[in-house]
């Protein structure tokens, strides 16, 4: 056998720091065998980085007799996350282990600046859990102490962070750079004041920081206020300009308010912002927050003592003003206050709220940005939700209730949603903020999830229809013409936007699987309004499937949707990627119905004759000669 069958023995020897049964499987081996059972396959961790990650001096100093070469790179875990690319010198820092890493260092000659993947220094990866020998180990020998990761971030700003004390003291004693920013303009300062160090904010204050802002105007002493810390806040009051004073106090009161649930605690902070810089000028009601205008006087603040909703609206009218539109921060406090009233039953105040959260985040942010896709997870799952308790309390007998929302709700949302596959359509890319560089999403799987969501919003239309008019589904476009109108050209929309990214909406809604139990697919309505809005019945996905294959698919194949799909052109004699016709289907599956279905009436000549040459499997040189027109049909067989 060669190194490589080895490979998972003499790994787990060496995570368990099993030192006798590495020497029982390594003693003796050629040079070739140990480089294959020694490099791990690029999705595997080398021994020796497990090793130092466990901290086995011993089974590490064996290892590079053998020939181990140290810069290899493995995944490793802390905490729960995981690290991908990390050398085994990285992972002995991070862990704490100094014997190894001195090993690492002076025996295996280890690079001292080797970087994970996302280029975390091993001195960086010490300065996260505190380790201050190895920290001190590693400038000694050479580290450098400005290595910043992919993020710009520096060992510098994660020891403040962290709040390593004699760690940051240390690093300034060695030269670090207090006013080096990351990627976003961030500095250490911003870092100790948002983890609310007074000690490190004092340190970089001597040191010749500053309350300078990162690249979104975000200043340290408003880091500090967000996180709640008044005392860093008080001290960079010192420092700051007056202006800059004003807006932290105000930001910290609302803090005050959303996350400490002090409203007395907020207006005395508010007051005291009066103090400092002068009015915004800013008196422009807004319409989502009770057409109220933000405070900017002691008289103002008069007008709002015993009203805890005003207060409420002011702290989120001064986080948007002062953060921006953009920021996480102001967009969660949104949502939060919103939800807070749908869970007092105000549904209107909630849908109101979060729309406009929506509309800052498309506005602001990049396409498919987490913070947007999860604002529209929580309408879907709102909607979804109220509209399930309703049919619910109906079936107890409680009595039934109108939705607190309506039609035109789910429609607003529904056309947000379309909105958003656009924008990824059209390639917009605006702020990406360091939260989308930290997780990368899977660009597909947000994209299927926008198009099941406007699926779920059209046949939530159709279930919030009111009760006496609850009819067959199709009956809703003639119900309301001017609802019905602009619900059909959004649907168009989707229909188009879909054609874009390679995307079949009438396929998925033809499915029954990986749907809520509630969500009542396949649905005749949701299927007939694709197919008004122009959905191609006989296109073909990835899969080589027609709609109607999907359709037929299912479990329970729904009589009334296979007559829909043949009635509007779907193609009984299709075939699949299995070379299956929808006819041979549901031959199959649907015996019984195929008296109901009289399928003479959609069978043509023309498929008759493409699928004959199918059958007859007819070499393909004919395709020269027959007419560019007929070239889909015959593909289609």
């Amino acid at each position: 056998m060669n190194g490589e069958d080895y490979r998972a023995l003499v790994f787990n020897s060496a995570r368990d720091g099993n030192l006798r049964r590495l020497n029982i499987f390594l003693e003796d081996r050629s040079p070739d065998w140990l480089f294959g059972c020694l490099t791990a396959a690029p999705s595997r961790t080398p021994p020796i980085v497990i090793a130092a990650r466990n901290g086995h001096l011993g089974v590490v100093r064996y290892l590079l007799t053998k020939g181990a070469d140290v810069s290899v790179r493995g995944t490793v875990a802390f905490d729960g996350e995981v690290i991908p690319g990390a050398p085994a010198l990285w992972a002995a820092a991070a862990a704490g282990h100094l014997d190894v890493v001195r090993c690492l260092v002076e025996e295996g000659k280890a690079d001292i600046n080797q970087t994970t993947n996302s280029n975390s220094s091993p001195l960086r990866g010490a300065c996260y859990d505190g380790h201050f020998r190895i920290v001190e180990y590693l400038v000694n020998k050479g580290a450098d102490i400005e290595l910043a990761n992919r993020h710009g971030h520096t060992p510098l700003m994660i020891a403040a962070f962290k709040m390593r004390t004699d760690i940051v003291q240390f690093l300034l004693q060695r030269g670090a750079d207090p006013l080096k920013s990351s990627a976003k303009g961030n500095t250490a300062m911003h870092d100790a004041a948002e983890a609310g160090s007074e000690t490190i904010v004092k340190m970089l204050l001597d040191a010749g920081a500053h309350n300078m802002p990162d690249d979104f105007g975000v200043t340290p002493m408003m880091c500090a206020a967000l996180a709640g810390h008044e005392r860093v806040v008080r001290l960079l009051a010192n420092v700051a300009e007056p202006q800059h004073t004003r807006d932290a106090m105000k930001l910290y009161g609302a803090t005050l308010v959303d996350k400490k649930m002090d409203l007395g605690a907020a207006i005395r902070i508010w007051n005291e912002a009066m103090t400092y810089g002068r009015p915004s000028g800013i008196a422009t009601p807004i319409d989502v927050y009770d057409n109220l205008v933000e405070l900017d006087s002691f008289s103002d603040i008069r007008n709002v003592v015993g009203d805890p909703d005003a207060i409420r609206m002011q702290a989120l009218i001064m986080r948007e003003r002062i953060l921006g539109g953009f920021h996480h921060e102001t967009h969660y406090f949104i949502r939060y206050r919103g939800a807070v009233f749908c869970d007092l039953g105000q549904v209107d105040r909630c849908f109101q709220l979060w729309m406009h959260a929506l509309k800052l985040q498309q506005t602001h942010l990049c396409a498919l940005h987490p913070s947007t896709m999860s604002t529209i997870g929580a309408f879907l799952d709102t909607f979804m939700l109220t509209v399930n308790e309703g049919i619910i309390n109906a079936n107890l007998d409680m009595g039934v209730r109108p939705p607190p929302f309506s039609r035109s709700n789910v429609l607003h949302v529904f056309d947000a949603t379309i909105t958003e596959m656009q924008r990824y359509s059209g390639g917009d890319v605006r702020i990406r903020t360091e939260d989308t560089l930290e997780e990368v999403e899977d660009e597909d799987k947000c994209t299927d999830f926008l198009m099941l969501a406007c699926l779920q919003f059209i046949l939530l239309v159709s279930r919030l229809r009111p009760i006496e008019n609850k009819g067959p589904e199709e009956d809703l476009m003639e119900e309301d013409g001017l609802f019905a109108t602009t619900l059909l050209e959004t649907v168009c929309r989707l229909v188009k936007v879909c054609d874009q990214l390679s995307m079949y909406p009438l396929h998925a809604a033809c499915q029954d699987t990986d749907k809520p139990v509630t969500a009542r697919f396949p649905s005749s309505f949701v299927i007939g309004m694709l197919l008004r809005a122009g959905a191609d019945v006989n296109s073909k996905d990835h899969n080589g499937k027609t709609a109607l294959h999907t359709l037929l698919q299912c479990d329970k194949p729904r009589l009334s949707i296979v007559k829909l799909l043949l009635e509007r052109g779907a193609k009984l004699l299709a075939r699949n990627a299995n070379d299956e016709t929808c006819l041979e289907i549901i031959n199959r599956k649907m015996p019984q119905s195929l008296a109901q279905l009289k399928l003479g009436r959609y069978i043509t000549l023309a498929g008759l004759a493409a699928n004959a040459l199918q059958r007859h499997r007819v070499p393909r040189d004919f395709l020269s000669i027959v007419p560019k027109d007929l070239l889909p049909m015959l593909r289609l067989y």
